[in-house]
C-alpha cells in the first residue's frame, strides 16, 4: 500500500500548516511553489499521484485539473479554512480513489475487481477468494517468476513448516477455476522458476 501524499503548490499559508502537524496524520506532505516544478514531476514520475492529492489556489486550477484526474486536484477557493474539515474532505477523496484504483487493475487482457473480488473478461466474470486475489496481484507485482517459497512466506504468511503442496494445489486450483471460466490455461504459467502471471 503506498503511503497517502499531499502536495502543495503555492499556498504558503498551508505549508507551513501541514509540515507543523504531518506527524498527527498519515500523509507525506511535499510543497511546490512552481506549477512548473510539480507538473514535471508528474510526468517524470507516473507512481507520483498514486493515493494523492493536490491542493492548489484559485488561480493554479484550471491549468493543473487537465494535467490529471479531476479528482486528485482539491481547489482552496477561499481563508481562512477549518483545518479538520479540509482534512475530512482530503480524506475522503482518498478513500474515494482507493476504491475506484482496486475496482479496475488491468492485468493483460483481464480486468481484476479487488472491491468485488471479480476477474473480469470481455462478458465473463469469475468470483475469486481473498487468498487468489492475494496471489495474482503478487505475482502482478513480481513481473518475474515467483518460488513456491516465496508465496508462501508473503502470500500465506508460513514458514517453513507449511508445506510447499499446499501452496501448489491453490495454485493448481486457481489455474483451473481461471482456465474453466476463461479457456485460458496460460493466465498464471509455471516456469522452472516458479510462477509468473502472464502479460
Amino acid at each position: 500500500m503506498h503511503s497517502q501524499k499531499l502536495h502543495i503548490l503555492n499556498i504558503p499559508e498551508l505549508d507551513k500548516i501541514f509540515i507543523e502537524i504531518k506527524d498527527y496524520f498519515n500523509y507525506d506532505v511535499n510543497t511546490f511553489t512552481e506549477k512548473k516544478d510539480l507538473i514535471k514531476k508528474i510526468s517524470e514520475d507516473k507512481k507520483f499521484l498514486v493515493n494523492s492529492i493536490i491542493l492548489v489556489n484559485q488561480k493554479d486550477f484550471s491549468s493543473l485539473k487537465s494535467k490529471t484526474d479531476e479528482k486528485q486536484v482539491y481547489c482552496i477557493t477561499k481563508f481562512p479554512i477549518k483545518i479538520s474539515n479540509l482534512i475530512d474532505q482530503l480524506n475522503v477523496r482518498l478513500i474515494q480513489q482507493n476504491y475506484s484504483a482496486q475496482s479496475n487493475i488491468n492485468i493483460n487482457k483481464y480486468i481484476l475487481d479487488i472491491n468485488s473480488r471479480i476477474l473480469k473478461k470481455t462478458n465473463n466474470e469469475l468470483k475469486l477468494t481473498e487468498r487468489e486475489i492475494d496471489t495474482i496481484i503478487f505475482l502482478k507485482n513480481e513481473n518475474k517468476p515467483v518460488k513456491v517459497d516465496m508465496l508462501q512466506k508473503k502470500v500465506w504468511k508460513y514458514g517453513e513448516d507449511l508445506e510447499t503442496h499446499t501452496v501448489e494445489t491453490h495454485i493448481y486450483r486457481l489455474r483451473k477455476k481461471i482456465k474453466d471460466a476463461f479457456n485460458d490455461d496460460t493466465f498464471i504459467q509455471s516456469k522452472k522458476d516458479g510462477y509468473i502471471i502472464n502479460e
